[in-house]
This record gives C-alpha cells, sequence and structure tokens, in this order.
C-alpha cells in the first residue's frame, strides 16, 4: 500500500518530458538504476524536449529499499542515445531528495532542486 501511495506522488512530479513517448528511455534508465530492484518513480531530463532530438539525459530512479516501509534510496545517471538506443553512459552520485525540478545546465555542471526533509521534520 506505501509503494502504490509513493508511486503516485513520483508520478505526479513529472517533467515535460514525460508528456511526450519517452518510453525506450524511461525503460533504459529504470532498468539500469534500480538495479532488479522495485522502482517506484522515473524521472527523465533531456537536453530536448522532443524525443526525436534528445541525444542525452539525467535519469533519476527511486528505488524502495527491501525489507523497509517505505523507505526508498535515489540512483541517477547520465544517459546518452546513439544509433543502438539510449545508453547510460556514467553514474550520478551524491543526489538526495525527490520530487526533482528546474534543471538548468551550465559550464560547471547540472543543477536541479530536490525536496528534502528539513531540520525538525519528523523522520520515520
Amino acid at each position: 500500500m506505501i509503494q502504490r501511495i509513493l508511486l503516485s506522488l513520483f508520478l505526479a512530479f513529472g517533467t515535460a518530458a514525460k508528456a511526450q513517448d519517452w518510453s525506450e528511455a524511461a525503460m533504459v534508465v529504470t532498468r539500469d538504476l534500480a538495479g532488479g530492484g522495485t522502482a517506484l518513480g522515473t524521472t527523465i531530463f533531456p537536453n530536448s524536449p522532443h524525443p526525436a532530438f534528445a541525444d542525452r539525459a539525467l535519469g533519476i530512479v527511486y528505488v524502495h529499499i527491501e525489507g523497509s516501509a517505505g523507505n526508498f534510496g535515489v540512483e541517477a545517471g547520465l544517459f546518452e542515445r546513439d544509433a543502438g538506443g539510449w545508453q547510460m553512459h556514467r553514474r550520478v552520485t551524491g543526489l538526495i531528495g525527490s520530487s526533482p525540478l528546474n534543471p538548468q545546465v551550465n559550464s560547471s555542471g547540472f543543477y536541479l532542486t530536490t525536496s528534502t526533509l528539513g531540520p525538525n521534520d519528523p523522520r520515520c
């Protein structure tokens, strides 16, 4: 039950990319980042809003932590598309939070905003 609620929440925080046909990219991102675990949600931030023109993307997958009541891990990676389709280029580490939004790319890196618990927020 908790997994279904979390899945609904994560899917609600999609990007403009989700309105297009991103099924191939989403499948590769989920497969490569979930590592056989239960994916609660997948978000893709491509370098173009149209699937036909995108050839790079940041993929984020929230993976249920086995045995927990509803906790999840955050897995992320950079993906590239070539003639063979989408492939993971490399993993991204150090990403925390949920509900990613406002992606920005500049010469020093890729930035986005996520929601995290504050110092006085309740934790399980």
